[in-house]
């Protein structure tokens, strides 16, 4: 698609290249009939410039390519307008190129927001002293539970206050509907607990999903758009919302298990293999670990709030995770699939794998 939108903006400069040659009488071009002065061609010749500079920005990544795009839309089809006998079936490049450099504003100020509100996750962990934990300390965990902190690697690696990581994998928003890909990016702190995931769904053709959850200070959001432009979901300011989110937070300190030794979790022995780890802050804010024998974690479950506001209702929330793998220094979950167990059976509603993880 982006080999095809590059195509279309080097053909349309091209177009407006044989006004700027015609009136300069740089070649004979019969389809157009009206006569250019050479003012008239250099304005041509302008929007070439602007075309082609807004090609080599496209193929290099910048974010500035809107900006200049619209100008040599704009430029454009006020030729167009002059020469509308001629020229007016250009219009219809224009409109696509519009289109598209919308879209693309769009996206860049949903990425500003979100880079905006990774800063503020970070800065609420800025001054929390750094405590050492012993192992005499955690050997008051359940003995799973020290386990999988010793397995995981978590006793060496103590002192994690940042993690970023990558995902894909696949979603739906139905038990019947179509699995949609998706790509991920993900931001958490750990001495203060919270994240910033940011998504890209591919739906049909060049249509999108944005997403966005947050969990910062113990208050969560979600945001999801189509193609970064039209609001579909918008939800914050909800308790419902805050204690989904930090569900979430708690079922992923898997993949930084030094988590599991921060001051803020309570952990309770469920059985030989299972432990239940508590939020402190938050109580509402639980759920129960599994592992295997070896000290992996194999599963997470907890009541979790589906929804929000007046629609919003408890439900049992699963975690399985399929394989592991040492990353960044950690042994942790490679691949997870996430269910909702609903009255008419279990809905797989998520696949994913991590692609990258980086710790502080």
């Amino acid at each position: 698609m982006k080999t095809i939108f590059a195509a279309l903006i080097g053909l349309h400069a091209a177009i407006h290249l044989i006004g700027f040659a015609k009136a300069f009488g740089w070649g004979d071009f019969p389809m157009l009939t009206d006569q250019f002065s050479r003012s008239h061609g250099l304005l041509w010749g302008l929007a070439t410039l602007l075309f082609l500079l807004t090609l080599s920005l496209y193929i290099l990544g910048r974010t500035s390519w809107p900006w200049i795009a619209l100008l040599g839309v704009l430029l454009s089809q006020v030729l167009l307008i002059i020469s509308w006998t001629d020229a007016r079936h250009g219009t219809w490049l224009n409109l696509v190129i519009l289109l598209v450099a919308i879209v693309a504003l769009a996206k860049n100020n949903f990425d500003k927001k979100v880079s905006a509100e990774v800063a503020t996750l970070y800065r609420t962990q800025e001054g929390i002293e750094k405590v050492a934990v012993t192992p005499a300390a955690v050997a008051k965990y359940p003995p799973v539970v020290e386990r999988w902190l010793s397995r995981s690697g978590a006793m060496d690696f103590r002192n994690v206050e940042a993690v970023y990581l990558k995902q894909k994998g696949k979603m739906r928003t139905k038990p019947e509907g179509n699995w949609m890909p998706f790509k991920a990016e993900q931001w958490f702190s750990v001495k203060e607990p919270g994240f910033v995931w940011k998504t890209r769904v591919k739906m049909s053709g060049p249509l999108y999903l944005s997403g966005r959850d947050t969990f910062i200070s113990g208050k969560g959001s979600m945001d999801i758009s189509l193609s970064s432009l039209i609001p579909l979901i918008r939800a914050t300011g909800d308790p419902k919302i805050d204690q989904a989110s930090g569900i979430r937070y708690l079922a992923e300190i898997c993949w930084f298990p030094t988590a599991g030794l921060e001051e803020y979790l309570i952990w309770e022995p469920q059985g030989a293999n299972t432990a239940k780890a508590i939020f402190k802050p938050n109580p509402e804010i639980s759920g129960v670990f599994a592992f295997d024998e070896d000290g992996n974690t194999v599963s997470f479950e907890a009541m979790r709030y589906r929804g929000s506001g007046g629609n919003g209702y408890l439900e049992k929330w699963m975690v399985r995770n399929s394989s592991h793998q040492n990353l960044g220094g950690l042994s942790i979950p490679e691949k997870s699939e996430v269910y909702w167990a609903t009255a008419d059976g279990e809905f797989h509603w998520l696949s994913l794998e991590i692609t990258e993880i980086k710790y502080n």
